[in-house]
């Protein structure tokens, strides 16, 4: 049994919503609820806001626009649209004929980074970077959470929060249930190569250095269960697949960032033994491994790959997505994708988003309740910025009127969120 240090926490404010995790759930939730005029505070780990999108490398968020319309709107696609007014991004060109990763909007880092700061700074949220929560505990009216920063621990009160964490660890510290997935998708590094020209490369001698490699131990051959090496040069880029054991706390993670740099550096001296890329290297990689799953939540509702793939309107709908089935797999497998027929717009109900009994916790994001394969869609940057504006919305009305979150009324809920600019579901679609 271990032993326990007592000390004093110093309480430094109270507000009105606080969310938990910068990312592309958590920006846009804190931003959503400081516009419906809730003292917000937003608590990120990192130095930098936008999570998988900055952080991650993952710098292609979508998808927006659903066949014919677009259908993810609100301040999330506000900024996508003045940021390409100003050079940082490529809008899509909304053509279906091509795969659905064309329709992604491609922006530049270091400005999705600074235009992240400016929209969630003029929204009037207070922010701390480089902090975690360490605590959360159910007080009657709301939340005491303890945050750990650069000058120690501390906490502050809130009515509302929303657990914008990616792996749902402020759920988990209230108690709530998770579940997980009996495999999890594997992580990946997101890099960027350069130093050969493709023209000067042999295929077939790259093929021959990783097989030998494979069979001598220095690499495993999962890790190209997604493309092969030669491919991976074609696109400029290592597509590595990581074993996921977890995310959810920091010895976990630790494992897998160790392992992400291992088998990125592990295939860079490989490269090198082929001719043509003796000067190879790694132009940029990403800060922190990109996680596709984890854990989830037992919600109120549970989003189900039937609903999903039939386009159901949720009685509670409040957001749209558009995302095949995206599984990532270790065995061999690749990719199981699984598109959507012409028209089907599936939706996002209120429910999942309130983990089972919850008082005055939501939860946005990946960790939302769904099952594995709706969860592997519903995953992507655009619906999860528009399940961050939900939750953000639904926190401010629920602290404003003094209410749990399972209370706030979906009528109430989706003018508010029409007022934001976001688009609510047709109950006729």
């Amino acid at each position: 049994m271990g032993k326990f240090v007592n000390r004093t926490v110093e309480i430094r404010g109270e507000y009105d919503v606080l969310v938990a995790g910068g990312g592309t759930a958590g920006v846009f939730a804190a931003v959503a609820a400081a516009k419906a005029g809730a003292r917000t505070l937003l608590v990120e780990k990192n130095g930098l806001l936008g999570g998988t999108m900055t952080a991650g490398y993952v710098n292609f968020p979508g998808i927006f626009n659903f066949w014919d319309r677009q259908l993810i709107s609100g301040p999330c696609w506000d900024m996508m649209v003045e940021f390409a007014a100003e050079g940082g991004a490529v809008l899509p060109d909304n053509d279906y004929t091509k795969k659905h990763f064309r329709q992604q909007v491609r922006v530049d880092n270091f400005q999705m980074a600074a235009a992240l700061d400016r929209v969630c700074r003029s929204s009037g949220a207070e922010i701390r970077l480089h902090s975690m929560i360490s605590f959360a505990e159910e007080q009657e009216g709301g939340l005491l959470i303890g945050i750990t920063g650069k000058e120690g621990l501390y906490a502050v009160r809130a009515r509302a929060a929303v657990d914008a964490t990616g792996d749902a660890n402020v759920a988990g510290m209230l108690g709530y249930e998770r579940v997980r997935s009996s495999v999890l998708q594997p992580a990946t590094l997101e890099n960027r190569l350069e130093g050969y020209r493709i023209e000067d490369v042999d295929g077939d001698e790259v093929k021959r250095v990783f097989e030998a490699a494979i069979e001598k131990g220095l690499i495993e051959p999962e890790v190209f269960s997604w493309k092969s090496p030669y491919e991976m040069l074609k696109s400029g880029r290592v597509n590595m697949h990581i074993p996921c054991p977890g995310a959810e706390d920091s010895e976990s993670r630790t494992a897998m960032e160790f392992e992400g740099r291992r088998i990125l550096h592990t295939l860079l001296m490989l490269f090198r033994q082929v001719k043509g890329c003796g000067n190879i290297r790694v132009k940029v990689y990403a800060a922190e491994c990109g996680i596709r799953e984890s854990c989830r939540i037992v919600g109120e509702k549970t989003m189900t790959v039937d609903k999903y793939m039939s386009g159901h309107v949720y009685d509670d709908a409040v957001s749209y997505c558009f995302y095949p089935i995206d599984l990532h797999k270790l065995d061999g497998g690749g990719v199981h994708i699984v598109y959507l027929e012409h028209g089907i717009m599936p939706t996002i109900p209120y429910g999942a988003l309130i983990p089972r009994g919850s008082r005055y916790l939501l939860v946005a994001g990946r960790t939302v309740s769904s099952d594995t394969e709706t969860n592997s869609a519903v995953r992507v940057q655009a619906p999860c910025m528009s399940m961050g504006q939900v939750a953000g919305t639904a926190a401010a009305l629920a602290a404003r009127d003094k209410i749990r979150v399972g209370q706030v009324d979906y009528h109430k809920l989706t003018q508010a969120l029409k007022a934001l600019g976001a688009t609510v579901p047709e109950k006729q679609a």
